[in-house]
């Protein structure tokens, strides 16, 4: 029988997924009103703002040898992967972005077996395979000799690149994540990636025409409230818990819950976004979070690495 302390937390894990699930229609909420870099550049702003006052009260510090290091996973893990997950997000689906970015840890496996950190054995090799089966079906949307034909293709495509930056970061980070606690590591690439938005978004450039403080004059309730839900609850309180939950319950039982994220992603595009649904990519996704399921769990019996620790990435 579960005590009261694990059903705490079962229950905290839930509401990490919940907000990770829905963050994806927050965000297509407020790019409505803002750009790309500038959706990033507030929430990041924001969460970087806590991030820094919860590290002071920990009186947490770095080393300096290691503020390259996590500068880079700061560009990785947040300057470009949201500008590249908020580009996306203009061209498909939430629901789309949720299933496809749901991919990073087949991403994360297949780069860890070119490298020799991960062993391909039978049940990865067939996960991979069945998630990117699903992928077909997601994109597709079970016309598969129209793959290319598909309205949301440049959107899928960008989320399926998020996706292998993730991957990128986790494997680039693993030896940083093992020097300080996660949340530390995460707290100060928030900061770093935040410091790298500042100058994208104050000034106007190639990348983004309109500067943050034009449209900070002109934005409206929901956007202001979705940038604080992204900030202060999908980015902040969500790692926070989640890590609190690897160290409670570990890191296997905690990367379980991350597979409710689609569903909560599928609800709220429907419900907040007017998104449909159709029996293949209902097939579709179903295929993709079994693939990345076998594809995890096959890691967590080849290696002690705290890769499966980054399992949990957000929208």
């Amino acid at each position: 029988m579960l005590k009261n302390k694990d059903m705490a937390i079962y229950f905290s894990l839930i509401c990490v997924t919940f907000l990770w699930g829905t963050s994806f229609a927050a965000s297509k909420i407020a790019l409505h009103e803002l750009s790309p870099l500038n959706l990033a550049g507030f929430r990041f702003i924001a969460a970087a703002i806590i991030f820094g006052s919860i590290l002071a009260v920990k009186k947490s510090h770095i080393y300096q040898e290691d503020i390259p290091q996590l500068a880079i996973m700061g560009f990785l893990a947040i300057t470009s992967y949201f500008y590249i997950q908020y580009t996306g997000l203009l061209y498909t689906t939430s629901i789309n972005a949720s299933l496809l970015l749901a991919t990073s840890p087949v991403w994360t496996t297949i780069a860890g077996i070119f490298i020799g950190q991960e062993k391909a054995n039978h049940k990865a090799i067939g996960g991979i395979l069945l998630a990117f089966l699903g992928v077909t079906i997601v994109i597709s949307r079970g016309k598969l000799f129209s793959l290319f034909m598909s309205e949301t293709l440049l959107g899928d495509m960008l989320m399926l690149l998020n996706a292998i930056v993730w991957a990128i970061f986790t494997l680039y980070g693993k030896k940083i994540m093992s020097k300080y606690s996660p949340f530390s590591a995460v707290a100060y690439m928030n900061i770093f990636g935040a410091l790298m938005l500042l100058p994208i978004i104050l000034i106007p450039n190639p990348l983004n025409p309109t500067s943050a403080i034009e449209q900070l004059s002109s934005i409206t309730l929901p956007t202001i409230a979705a940038v604080v839900y992204l900030a202060a609850l999908c980015s902040v309180y969500a790692y926070y818990t989640w890590y609190r939950g690897i160290e409670k319950i570990g890191v296997v039982r905690t990367a379980s819950f991350y597979y409710i994220s689609p569903l909560f992603a599928l609800l709220a595009g429907i419900w907040l976004l007017n998104e449909t649904i159709t029996g293949f990519l209902l097939l579709g996704g179903i295929t993709v979070i079994i693939g990345v399921y076998l594809t995890n769990t096959s890691k967590f019996n080849t290696t002690n690495s705290k890769a499966a620790e980054g399992s949990g990435c957000d929208g």
